[in-house]
């Protein structure tokens, strides 16, 4: 089974800092998951995060092109973390850097997926993120990315996956804010949708971390374009369990195929 998996800032993420002992127990996770035949695709928000750590940075600056130079720092870092943690379970990784222009043509799109596919062939787990060097639209307040949500849209409806796991740090999508400020009216979890529709998409709340430039709004948009490539997408809380999550063992909102 090909999993995509997206890894957002606001869990790899912490105090500015990549929270290493999260990373490992995802990556502890995906090693069981692959050793039983799944072959994991990672979408992988951080690099920010991870140039923050090494500039010694406790405030995420605003300006795009600091923030791509943080991101062309920490993507090093961050690749290095991933290697590292999968070497020690005998997993070869490789890193490829996308900008949405990759998908404007046809061609690009078959040259990415025959990457993607060869490592899947050849046992090696793709580490994607965007090539923030050379595209600042992920920082610019429309971003096009919006936390790598659409990126993982576009690489798991190109590289045919059979099911998408969006990671975040809410259990899915809610009926309203989970965040309120009244704690007295916590909205009901949407376990399951069958149909997104302009009232599901109300439902997502805007709201975004400070790492982070995508709320529940833009995973919703992401299910929508990989549901209708006719993939199950689940997003959920990526604090439990990848496994529990497969096995609908803990609380998430699954997206069925339209």
């Amino acid at each position: 089974m090909k999993l995509l998996v997206k890894i957002g800032s606001a869990l790899i993420s912490r105090d500015n800092r990549i929270d290493y002992s999260w990373l490992e127990r995802k990556v502890d996770e995906l090693a069981a998951l692959y050793r039983e035949g799944v072959r994991p695709v990672i979408v992988s928000s951080g690099a920010v995060a991870a140039g923050m750590e090494i500039r010694s940075m406790r405030k995420r600056p605003t300006d795009p092109v600091s923030l791509q130079m943080l991101s062309g720092m920490g993507q090093v870092r961050l690749s290095k973390y991933y290697k590292d943690l999968f070497k020690e379970k005998y997993i070869f990784t490789a890193q490829l850097l996308l900008t949405h222009h990759n998908f404007d043509q046809n061609s690009e799109v078959s040259a990415v997926t025959d990457i993607i596919n060869r490592c899947l062939d050849e046992g090696v787990i793709p580490i994607i993120n965007e090539n923030d060097m050379i595209n600042k639209e992920e920082f610019d307040s429309e971003g096009n990315f919006t936390d790598n949500d659409i990126l993982a849209a576009f690489v798991a409806s190109s590289a045919r996956v059979d099911k998408a796991l969006i990671l975040t740090n809410v259990d899915g999508l809610y009926a309203g804010n989970p965040h309120s400020a009244d704690k007295s009216k916590v909205p009901e979890l949407i376990s399951r949708v069958d149909r997104i529709d302009d009232k599901i998409k109300a439902m997502a709340a805007d709201g975004k971390s400070d790492l982070g430039l995508g709320g529940m709004r833009s995973k919703v948009l992401a299910a929508e374009m990989i549901t209708k490539a006719g993939i199950e997408t689940v997003v959920a809380n990526g604090n439990y369990s990848i496994i529990d999550i497969l096995e609908n063992k803990v609380p998430s909102t699954i997206f069925s195929v339209v």
